[in-house]
């Protein structure tokens, strides 16, 4: 469970950051609870009104499921599955947003600002890294973080499918890599998130705790980022790609040449 950083060793970007994540997981936490028990209420009400028509002569044991798919059109599994998918791909946007608007902070120091934020336009992932890695001195995509990013690319671009048995090897490594799996803990038991899993699983699933434990992993890379911006933001912590662009002279770094410091980093 994620212990959130005191507001005085973080800039203002990491409360923002706080406010909207906590939003994202109450959007999981209460979904889970009215929604589990407004299925089941449907269930219940199937099997009322499959008991009331039932004919042996028309029926089969099949009936509550025909009438409860009727009345509904989508199974428990799916639902959360749609749940947690718009979970991890709010999370990671999230995420992405508070790299964009931290790095503007820090450029702030040395008289500059980021241009994307006055576009529709958005920062690639190689950009994010490198500007962290070679101006801040942190790393944004930790290994944990890769698995995070693949885990959200498929559920974006295939769904819940994965189409070889490579690609399903591979997120089963991610999960591992992760520590999704194992039973509730203490801590975790009182959330009340629904437990099931589907029967047959082909691709992208990941259970509502699973879903919550990968929140976690991502609150705590924003706070790594978070602690390691702070003395370039409102301290006298400095780099040599920071110095040489207050002073005009940028440098070069993987994925981010001259020419895209120039276009990115304005006066």
């Amino acid at each position: 469970m994620v212990t959130y950083l005191d507001s005085h060793s973080v800039s203002a970007e990491y409360a923002f950051w706080q406010m909207e994540e906590q939003k994202v997981r109450a959007f999981l936490l209460t979904t889970n609870r009215g929604m589990d028990a407004w299925l089941s209420d449907q269930w219940d009400a199937a099997e009322v009104r499959a008991n009331e028509i039932f004919d042996p002569e028309a029926h089969d044991g099949g009936l509550v499921a025909e009438i409860y798919e009727d009345r509904i059109g989508l199974w428990p599994t799916d639902y959360f599955w749609q749940l947690s998918s718009a979970v991890v791909k709010d999370a990671v946007a999230l995420y992405e947003i508070f790299l964009e608007t931290l790095a503007n902070q820090v450029l702030g120091r040395a008289g500059h600002r980021l241009s994307t934020l006055d576009t529709e336009d958005s920062w690639r992932w190689p950009e994010y890294k490198s500007f962290y890695t070679h101006y801040v001195g942190v790393d944004v995509a930790s290994d944990d973080i890769e698995s995070v990013l693949w885990i959200r690319n498929k559920l974006a671009h295939l769904r819940d499918g994965l189409r070889t048995e490579t690609g399903r090897a591979e997120f089963a490594s991610h999960v591992e890599q992760l520590g999704l799996d194992g039973p509730e803990t203490a801590e975790e038991q009182p959330l009340g998130l629904v437990d099931h899993a589907p029967y047959m699983t082909h691709g992208v699933f990941l259970t509502q705790l699973q879903t919550w434990r990968l929140l976690d992993l991502i609150a705590v890379q924003v706070g790594k980022v978070a602690l390691a911006a702070f003395p370039f933001i409102y301290g006298r912590q400095t780099s040599a790609h920071l110095e040489a662009l207050r002073l005009g002279t940028p440098l070069a770094a993987p994925d981010l040449t001259v020419k895209q410091v120039q276009k990115y980093f304005v006066r």
